[in-house]
């Protein structure tokens, strides 16, 4: 029924579920499981950018970024290679997180997104504008299960 699974995560206590999960689901249909992260472009603002450069740290906002990713990414690996999963790609990808995370499905003929049903990004504007998890489930182009 599925043979290639999208798990979104970004280290959240729900999207370490939706790892879970997606990785079950993975696992009972032999299906090829993807994980992805999403990461907004880093731009530091002008002032911060003199900071940076005055206080001799060029790139350092990036780097830790860039460690917090791996450390999300091998998380879920380890987990999704502990339940027994045997086809496991991951993926960064830089961008807003629901038009990417649609766009990858799109682009890679996943048959089934699993996302947690709200992130690390839960703030303000998501209250406002929608979640994540609500914007992929309205624009994906294939069966979309929340975890909570």
């Amino acid at each position: 029924m599925y043979s290639k699974i999208l798990v979104c995560i970004d280290g959240s206590k729900n999207a370490r579920r939706a790892a879970k999960a997606g990785a079950e689901i993975a696992l009972k249909f032999d299906a090829e499981l993807h994980m992805l992260t999403v990461v907004r472009p880093f731009k530091a603002t002008p002032k911060l950018q003199q900071f940076l450069e005055v206080e001799n740290l060029m790139g350092e906002p990036k780097y830790v970024l860039d460690e917090m990713v791996k450390d999300i990414l091998a998380e879920a690996r380890k987990h999704a290679e502990k339940s027994g999963v045997k086809k496991l790609v991951t993926h960064v990808k830089e961008g807003k997180p629901a038009r990417s995370i649609v766009a990858f499905a799109d682009d890679n003929d996943i048959d089934l997104i699993v996302i947690g049903s709200r992130g690390v990004g839960s703030d303000i504007e998501n209250m406002l504008l929608g979640s994540v998890s609500h914007k992929v489930s309205a624009m994906a182009p294939c069966t979309v299960v929340i975890v909570r």
